[in-house]
């Protein structure tokens, strides 16, 4: 009875295995695609692209699609929970156009906005300064992979 079912188990093991490697091969198969990155030349833009560009895994492949992006970033004062103190309430946007490079038609234009990140109530400006960065550096992180999931699934349901 213990040699049933060990080899139940066994047989079960493998089978799922095999399912798991048949749909990661799969996976592997649908980004068979490129893209080029092309934002402005300021900081945040630039961290933009180098985000994006990890995301995608550029390479040497024809490039099928250019993605042009550009973000931005809002700042506005907001009171604390407790009200006694004022924060800094800082949003991002990106808007971005997907060209497909062979016919020079876009694919699809649109912005996509982060939720508010609060920034601390220091009284040192240089405290508030590098606060606003690291946010800001935070903002365009999430916002690279915003992006990224909302390419993946446009040239998805083009394919």
């Amino acid at each position: 009875m213990l040699i049933l079912k060990n080899f139940v188990l066994l047989s079960l093991i493998i089978l799922i295995g095999s399912c798991t490697t048949k749909n990661f091969d799969k996976v592997q198969n649908i980004a068979n695609y490129s893209i080029e990155v092309d934002t402005p030349n300021d900081k945040y833009n630039i961290y933009l692209k180098e985000n994006l560009k990890r995301l995608f895994y550029i390479n040497d492949k024809k490039v099928k699609y250019i993605i042009k992006t550009k973000i931005t970033f809002e700042s506005t004062k907001t009171l604390s929970v407790g009200g006694q103190s004022i924060l800094k309430s800082t949003k991002a946007r990106v808007d971005y156009q997907l060209i497909n490079k062979v016919t020079n038609i876009v694919v699809k234009s649109g912005s996509i906005k982060t939720f508010p990140a609060l920034s601390s109530s220091s009284s040192s400006l240089y405290t508030q300064e590098k606060s606003i960065n690291h946010i800001k550096e935070r903002l365009t992180m999430i916002s690279a992979k915003s992006l990224y999931t909302r390419i993946n699934v446009i040239i998805r349901r083009l394919s």
